[in-house]
């Protein structure tokens, strides 16, 4: 590719552009071309994350209150701090 590659995205409809930095990055990296304009991108991605609200919880090892992202009907187990190093702390790499 020689120069900039405009495209349309799959989603929102809207053009978008592919530098040929970007073009050549994804080449390295062996990626395909995005289907999708940035912002679309960016929004899937932030679909994923919890929403920005805190729900109270307890430890699930200890029960001492918390505040935590996950809802208390959430399948995940809650630590606090103190737990969180005692039981899975020396897991980590």
């Amino acid at each position: 590719m020689e120069k900039s590659e405009t495209k349309i995205c799959k989603q929102c409809q809207k053009n978008f552009l592919i530098t040929i930095q970007e073009q050549a990055f994804y080449d390295r990296k062996k990626l395909p071309q995005p289907l999708n304009c940035s912002e679309c991108r960016r929004n899937r991605r932030a679909s994923l994350r919890n929403p920005r609200k805190l729900y109270k919880r307890t430890c699930d090892n200890c029960k001492i209150p918390l505040q935590s992202t996950y809802p208390t009907t959430s399948p995940y187990a809650v630590y606090c701090e103190k737990c969180y190093l005692e039981t899975l702390g020396d897991k980590i790499i």
